[in-house]
Formats: C-alpha cells, sequence, structure tokens
C-alpha cells in the first residue's frame, strides 16, 4: 500500500527563492544606509568634541567607534562581494565610507602633526 501525498504540505511558487533574495538585498541596501548614517553622525560627533581641544577620554571614545564602524563596514563589504550581490553602487560607497573612516583615524590619532591637522580644519570647516 502506498501512502497517500501530504495533503499539509504546501510546495513553494515559482519564483519563492528569487523573491527572498530581493528581499534579502533590499534590507540589506537598508542596513549599509544605515551605518553610512552612523558614520555621519560620527563626523557631527567629531565636530562637537575634538575641534577645539579634545581631551584624551573623548579620543579614546572616538578611537573605539572607529574600531566598531570600521569592523561593521568590513563587514558589508564582504557580504557586498558575495555572488548575487551586483550593485556595484552600493559596493563602492561602502569602500568610499570604510576610507573615511580610515581618513578619520589618521587625522584625530595618526602621525599628523598639530599644525597640519589645524590646516585641514581651517580648509574644510573654515576654522582658525
Amino acid at each position: 500500500m502506498s501512502a497517500a501525498p501530504d495533503a499539509t504540505r504546501v510546495e513553494p511558487a515559482p519564483g519563492f527563492v528569487g523573491s527572498l533574495q530581493h528581499r534579502l538585498v533590499r534590507q540589506f541596501k537598508v542596513q549599509v544606509a544605515d551605518w553610512q548614517d552612523t558614520c555621519g553622525e560620527l563626523t557631527a560627533w567629531e565636530d562637537r568634541h575634538l575641534i577645539d581641544s579634545p581631551s584624551p577620554e573623548r579620543r579614546a571614545e572616538h578611537a573605539a567607534m572607529l574600531d566598531e564602524l570600521g569592523r561593521v563596514g568590513r563587514w558589508l563589504a564582504e557580504a557586498s562581494r558575495q555572488a548575487g550581490f551586483d550593485d556595484t553602487e552600493v559596493t563602492g560607497q561602502i569602500q568610499l565610507t570604510l576610507q573615511d573612516l580610515q581618513d578619520s583615524r589618521a587625522m584625530w590619532h595618526g602621525q599628523m602633526s598639530e599644525v597640519r591637522r589645524r590646516e585641514i580644519l581651517r580648509d574644510c570647516f573654515n576654522e582658525s
């Protein structure tokens, strides 16, 4: 005696996997945008806490934020290189934002002289 087919089993509709992939890519792009927004907030934080006279505590806090944002960015960059993700604009934006984070680290924590740092601030922000 053969078993009857399971009447409660539902077969996925055509395109089921494609639809899932589309939703995941859409959500990934939202995550990238959220990360980039947070990186933009870091720039505002730098303006408030580092431009005039940053304390060692603020510099340490900034370095920790750079570490975490960089870690998340590298994860996003790795995910964007996976097969099936072909949005080169988003991948490029991730790389540019990672470069911005590296530039911020060089600006505030690197070997840049105080004179050069002030020159850059003046040029970028019209600060004296």
